[in-house]
């Protein structure tokens, strides 16, 4: 069990999972002429594209965790889909606590 986890790749998760729903977001925002939305968002998916380790998804997550109190007014599809990206990525953030306990 522990070499599962130990073998479980953040980044290729992150990249599988997430960055679908996000071009998905960007894609839906831009199309309601959102464009402080898409900026948002589309920040969110450079960074995931750009990330090499886990240490590099830090910061994605902690703004993605913050996309809720932006102010924004998202359109019901946009909603429908960050529900599911926020999903997807506590799904990664629990993956990655489990290890973490263990090495402290």
């Amino acid at each position: 069990m522990a070499s599962q986890a130990a073998e479980f790749d953040a980044v290729a998760y992150a990249q599988r999972e997430l960055v679908p729903l996000l071009k998905q977001i960007t894609a839906a925002t831009a199309a309601e002429g959102q464009t402080d939305q898409t900026f948002y968002f589309q920040n969110l998916l450079e960074g995931i594209g750009q990330a090499t380790h886990e240490g590099d998804l830090i910061e994605v997550f902690f703004n993605l965790s913050a996309a809720n109190f932006m102010g924004f007014d998202y359109a019901m599809p946009v909603v429908i889909l960050l529900d599911q990206l926020l999903e997807k990525a506590e799904l990664l953030s629990e993956s990655q606590a489990v290890p973490l306990a263990e090495k402290h």
